[in-house]
């Protein structure tokens, strides 16, 4: 239980260094997408198609924090943490969060 509760925190602690990034995407897919569909009235059936474009644009989010910050991981790695849970958990955390805001939106219209 300490280990899981270790692992979450390193994922809690490293989502803020990559939030710029996730969060700047997922408001452009909010703006350029959503927000003419909502408009349009064609925003049934269109969360999943989010989610599934906002989950495709994580490697870009990747490719950016590994350009910008290559050294990031050291801290992690010192807790036992590997890239692929931080990433893992990142998109799964920022995927919940993408719903969060989206999924009251589009029900809201739909």
């Amino acid at each position: 239980m300490n280990l899981l509760a270790t692992r979450l925190r390193a994922v809690g602690l490293f989502y803020p260094s990559v939030a710029p990034f996730m969060v700047g995407i997922s408001a452009l897919i909010l703006l350029v997408v959503l927000w003419p569909a909502l408009h349009e009235g064609w925003a049934s059936g269109l969360l999943l198609k989010l989610l599934l474009v906002k989950l495709a644009t994580a490697p870009a989010a990747w490719y950016l924090s590994e350009q910008l910050r290559p050294d990031q991981y050291w801290f992690y790695f010192n807790l036992g943490v590997s890239r692929r849970f931080l990433w893992g958990g990142l998109v799964v955390l920022d995927g919940l969060l993408f719903l969060g805001v989206a999924g009251p939106l589009v029900a809201a219209f739909a």
